[in-house]
């Protein structure tokens, strides 16, 4: 019996996780962290379908974005599928994978802990190349863009939810 070939590569990725703190309730700005709750804090944010039996994000929540719909403005990604395999309000954290097919694997952990003055959110984005476009994403993900990104979700999410200290 003959087996096929299977390509094996060493991964070509890259993980950047950055923190924040944000005056609000740990409760409230865990909340935001949904495809449905997004519209209301991230500007230009985009779905095609949700799969959800709460109607929000929980565990095995499928959600699918549109061609151009990114998690950075540098970023020019193709249609992708986001699945949440983790999903935990009580310890407030959760896991979604984004399949971007032939470009690239994202998958995004949140944290949303408490502190003295509201909360602290913990996100690390890890990317792997499934193609040389994949690669170009993968080395798009710096330092620098990261922060950015950061640094943007920390402002609206301090703007949507300014009113909930």
């Amino acid at each position: 019996m003959t087996s096929p070939r299977v390509a094996v590569e060493k991964p070509y990725r890259r993980k950047r996780t950055a923190s924040f703190e944000i005056a609000a309730s740990p409760d409230a700005v865990f909340a935001m962290m949904c495809p449905v709750r997004e519209y209301e804090w991230e500007p230009g944010w985009l779905t095609n379908l949700i799969l959800s039996d709460s109607g929000l994000v929980e565990e095995g929540c499928i959600f699918t974005t549109p061609a151009g719909a990114s998690i950075s403005s540098d970023e020019d990604s193709a249609e992708a599928i986001w699945v949440t395999p983790f999903h935990d309000p009580e310890k407030r954290r959760l896991t979604m994978i984004k399949v971007t097919p032939k470009e690239c694997v994202t998958r995004l952990d949140i944290g949303v802990d408490e502190t003295a003055d509201g909360a602290s959110v913990t996100a690390s984005y890890e990317h792997t190349a499934l193609s040389p476009r994949g690669r170009e994403i993968v080395d798009g993900h710096t330092e620098r863009s990261y922060a950015a990104l950061m640094t943007g979700w920390r402002a609206a999410l301090s703007e949507s939810l300014c009113a909930t200290v």
